[in-house]
């Protein structure tokens, strides 16, 4: 009896743990984020640029004075910035002092040298170039070395290596110091100051980059498979590109197509090129950007109810292996027949969850 009460006891404990190790354990619907085929309309927040833009860099290190700021229109060879050559202004006063005090000249001293060449040696040469031995230029030169050398040393020559090193040191120090004006290669916006908040200029780095206004290149990567579709020639006439600017869209045309990236690669960058004539288009900004196209391609799609979104943006919860939940934020694309095409964010093969609700980031979840 007491062995039976107390396999009773043991039971009941048991059943109580279960309990309490299932509890607030969520229970969740799970689908495959798998490949389908589906229309080429595509819509994201593309990057926008100047499809012409220079970057200005400094040849000189020092403080410097920016005649502009971000957002400044400019034109061709106006003044930018000025950086300060005090140091470059002593160091030229100084090499200058250096070049006058090696052009002042120096008495020359005379000397000479005995002969190389005897007499009973020339006179054998003598006979050597009346034989045919030897040619005249040869007798000439055994001749030249019979006679006394004459050797100059000191005066203005002797120091001709420095004054030649001076000069090109003073050139270069010229140099710089013109480099100093920094001035717009091009007519364009400067959309970019680099180390303003220092106030300084780096010798070899940025310092500032100026882009036209039009036209301007939106750039975007879409999946390997759409972008492929995109490239055919046959595709081409039916692509339509806009731009959502200021609640207008305004039309454009897809440039480039990636199509040399290797065959594993899941995303293609893509570029389109817009007029921007009124100025509407900023560089630097995002902008939506659709690409609609009568082809359709073979995207990653999901349950269009596995899709969530937030301020920041659109997301769909992840199962992992070790059935907790991962974040993950996806970028998308068409929704058709229930499914919604995602061009970012998820692999072939990952499990999401489709059951309604909010998860938390690491919550372990059982699936139905």
């Amino acid at each position: 009896m007491k062995r039976l009460r107390l396999c009773s006891i043991v039971g009941v404990f048991v059943m109580v743990m279960a309990l309490i190790v299932g509890c607030g354990t969520s229970t969740v619907s799970v689908a495959d984020v798998t490949y389908k085929d589906m229309p080429l309309q595509i819509q994201n927040d593309a990057n926008v640029t100047a499809l012409n833009k220079a970057t200005i860099t400094s040849t000189i290190t020092g403080p410097v004075v920016y005649a502009v700021k971000v957002g400044d229109v400019v034109t061709q060879g106006q003044l930018l910035a000025t950086i300060d050559t005090s140091a470059l202004q002593q160091q030229l006063a100084s090499l200058q002092g250096q070049l006058s005090q090696a052009q002042v000249d120096v008495p020359a001293v005379v000397t000479q040298s005995a002969p190389t060449v005897d007499s009973a040696q020339l006179e054998r040469a003598r006979q050597m170039r009346e034989a045919g031995n030897i040619t005249e230029k040869e007798y000439n030169r055994i001749l030249e070395r019979a006679q006394p050398q004459v050797v100059t040393s000191g005066g203005g020559g002797a120091n001709t290596a420095l004054i030649a090193s001076l000069e090109v040191q003073i050139a270069q120090v010229q140099a710089q110091m013109a480099a100093a004006t920094i001035t717009a290669p091009m007519d364009g916006v400067v959309t970019a100051i680099y180390n303003e908040d220092r106030q300084m200029a780096i010798a070899e780095r940025p310092l500032m980059l100026i882009q036209q206004n039009t036209p301007m290149v939106a750039s975007l990567s879409i999946p390997r498979d759409a972008a492929m579709k995109l490239a055919e020639p046959a595709a081409k006439p039916t692509i339509k590109v806009s731009l959502h600017v200021n609640n207008t869209d305004i039309p454009g045309e897809l440039t480039c197509v990636d199509t040399n990236q290797p065959d594993n690669v899941p995303s293609v960058l893509v570029k389109a090129t817009f007029n921007n004539d009124n100025n509407a288009i900023k560089a630097g900004e995002f902008y939506s950007l659709t690409i609609a196209s009568e082809a359709r391609a073979q995207m990653l799609v999901v349950p269009a109810d596995a899709v969530r979104e937030s301020p920041d943006g659109k997301f769909v919860y992840v199962l992992t292996e070790n059935s907790t939940v991962d974040v993950r934020v996806v970028e998308t694309g068409e929704a058709q027949d229930g499914v919604v095409a995602i061009m970012n964010g998820l692999n072939e093969g990952e499990k999401v969850i489709t059951t309604k609700g909010t998860f938390e980031l690491g919550e372990t979840v059982k699936v139905a």
